[in-house]
């Protein structure tokens, strides 16, 4: 193959005409890269340049545009922005691959020449920018650029109807069976208005793209209805809508209606975009975070008490969650005792934990730290409303009160069924449950200073709110699969268990599923991570509150045995436990916030009157956060 020149006329002209494809794509991203590396303020008119020249040669220009119309440009007119693949994952992979790896380029394909320009916004603000003459001039050498039109509304409207005729898709559409959506009508009017370009058959079109776009996005409002949203799902309607758009983008294209500097510079900047993943998963996995949130929020409108009598008895529920506390550390220290392999003792214990908070989801008693990231996510939901902070006010006072009540009431619970515990084996095998050197241990590891008690803390707090992002999920899971409704009218089940026992087992699916398998995360995560981290050299623990206040007792009742109590590291242990409340609540409800605020989209300007809001009713009222209900006839109501 000859050297390319630098002049992209003189190279057109070198070109063989037998050379083949490969010359050809060859030349014609030189020839874009020559243009793109010319100094920005030269460059429309080395552009301009070009199409003179290009004018002034008839063989060359003939050769341009037999090139032009062999490059494929529907498929950068259908293609270029738009994903490739149907699914989230595959799309990730796609354009991962595409980054890393090397790909072959032997086709003359102007989609596949573009890609390699690393085309940017600011390249898309320049096309946008050309002048009137040099847009004209490049108007008239491309020639006729309705074949190409026509050509990608097919291919764009074979595609949408593919991805709008998936089962998935059809169950969200409002239609009741495939032959009424709109989809089915869109590839024969596209093949219509392909035969005949009229304003008819354009208007026809158009009208199907329009009632299409309609039924996608009546499928998004059913689903987040219907309570459950898949990424996946929301995808593929995001690529169908996408794809429809265009489709009304090119249609206004043919009509006159689009300027094509317009139209070109989205397309240039829709390469720009293709290289990036954040817009990527954006919206798909905003859309299910939402979603999650949402239903977490639900889980957290349980563990917020909105009159004295809840309030009491959350508090009562409590210390039998802390009761089972004591027993779930008093196993913890029976499993670290045995002479297992740290993955296996990593197991027993997640085992362990799972177990006691599983127990505590089916007696609806409350952990005080799982509490947190559950009721930011109810907070978030009424913070989109806009009724001057009355609400937000109440509610975080609500959600104080209850944190309060169910944290003393866990510690009351966790600290004297682990002293009792403790001296009845005193009384029975005639010496304390932890030796000296292990009690003195466990008093030294909470100290707040001497210990990474904080760090450990804060890192449990993390836990704790990744546990409520399973149970969200979990939720959103059953609400898209509508799986206690299938239990329910299961004939498999019914014949096992009755019509009466399909309904319970239904209804424990849809009130406990969800908090078990959040609950089972928090023990996997208590009780594995600290056990594996130990095979990447970092000796990572965990600090729960009211783990560590039963440990805590354990250790200060096996010291007392022997009459000499070091109240000095207690002391400074209590500040510990303390601390490690602090950071559980602190950083759990702060991950769920966060996480809330950013999958409701909510403005900064709104969160900045939310704090001076509640600081002002913080200083003006503080036992309202405590312990204090406004009266129900107040206007805090």
């Amino acid at each position: 193959m000859r050297p390319i020149a630098e002049d992209p006329i003189q190279s057109l002209a070198l070109l063989p005409l037998d050379g083949g494809e490969e010359t050809e794509r060859q030349w014609l991203q030189d020839s874009i890269r020559w243009l793109k590396n010319m100094p920005r303020d030269r460059r429309t008119e080395g552009l301009r340049r070009l199409a003179v020249d290009m004018e002034k040669l008839p063989d060359t220009r003939r050769r341009f545009q037999q090139i032009w119309t062999r490059a494929c440009p529907a498929r950068l007119l259908s293609e270029a922005g738009l994903p490739e693949a149907t699914s989230l994952p595959r799309e990730l992979v796609a354009r991962l691959t595409r980054r890393v790896l090397p790909h072959v380029e032997d086709e003359l394909d102007l989609y596949a020449v573009l890609h390699t320009m690393d085309l940017n916004a600011a390249d898309a603000r320049w096309v946008a920018g050309l002048d009137d003459a040099t847009a004209a001039a490049w108007g008239v050498l491309l020639g006729n650029s309705e074949p190409h039109v026509l050509a990608a509304l097919r291919m764009l409207a074979v595609r949408a109807a593919s991805i709008g005729l998936l089962r998935g898709i059809l169950q969200a559409m409002s239609q009741r069976c495939a032959t009424e959506s709109p989809v089915m009508n869109l590839v024969d009017a596209a093949e219509r208005f392909a035969q005949s370009p009229d304003v008819a058959a354009r208007d026809a079109l158009r009208i199907c793209v329009l009632e299409c776009q309609a039924a996608a996005v009546m499928a998004f409002a059913r689903l987040e209805q219907s309570g459950g949203v898949s990424s996946d799902l929301v995808f593929r309607l995001d690529l169908q809508l996408a794809q429809m758009q265009r489709m009304e983008v090119l249609l206004r294209l043919h009509a006159g209606e689009l300027d094509p500097r317009r139209f070109a510079a989205m397309l240039a900047g829709s390469f720009a975009e293709e290289r990036g993943l954040h817009n990527l998963v954006r919206s798909s996995v905003n859309r299910v975070a939402r979603q999650i949130v949402t239903h977490t929020g639900r889980s957290g409108e349980h563990y917020i008490a909105d009159s004295p009598k809840e309030w009491w008895r959350m508090g009562y529920g409590a210390l039998g969650a802390g009761a089972i506390t004591a027993f779930t550390a008093l196993f913890k220290y029976v499993l670290a005792a045995m002479a297992l392999a740290p993955l296996w003792i990593g197991i027993a214990h997640s085992l362990n934990y799972a177990a006691s908070f599983v127990l505590m989801q089916f007696l609806g008693w409350m952990l005080a730290s799982k509490m947190p990231s559950m009721t930011a996510a109810a907070l978030s939901a009424a913070m989109e409303r806009d009724d001057g902070m009355r609400l937000e006010i109440e509610l975080v006072s609500a959600i104080t009160r209850t944190q309060t009540i169910v944290t003393i009431a866990n510690l009351l619970g966790a600290i004297p069924a682990a002293i009792v515990i403790d001296t009845l084996m005193q009384w029975t095998i005639g010496n304390p449950f932890l030796t000296t050197e292990a009690a003195l241990h466990g008093v030294q590891s909470l100290h707040p200073w001497h210990s990474w008690t904080i760090l450990f803390a804060a890192l449990t707090g993390a836990f704790l709110w990744v546990s409520s992002l399973a149970a969200g999920w979990t939720a959103n899971w059953l609400a898209l699969h509508r799986l206690p409704v299938a239990i329910a009218q299961s004939r498999r089940l019914r014949r096992s268990f009755g019509n009466e026992g399909a309904l319970e087992l239904a209804r424990i699916v849809e009130h406990h599923c969800s908090g078990v398998i959040g609950y089972t995360c928090l023990g996997v995560l208590l009780g594995l991570i600290p056990f594996v981290s130990v095979f990447a050299g970092i000796p990572l623990e965990v600090r729960h509150i009211t783990l560590a206040g039963a440990s805590l007792a354990y250790a200060a009742s096996s010291l007392a045995w022997t009459g000499a109590l070091p109240w000095n590291e207690l002391a400074w242990a209590m500040a510990g436990l303390a601390a490690t409340g602090v950071m559980n609540f602190g950083v759990s409800f702060a991950l769920g916030l966060w996480l809330a605020i950013r999958a409701r989209n909510l403005d900064t300007n709104g969160r900045r009157r939310f704090v001076s809001a509640l600081w002002r009713e913080l200083r003006r009222d503080p036992a309202r956060f405590i312990w204090r209900f406004p009266p129900r006839d107040g206007s805090a109501q």
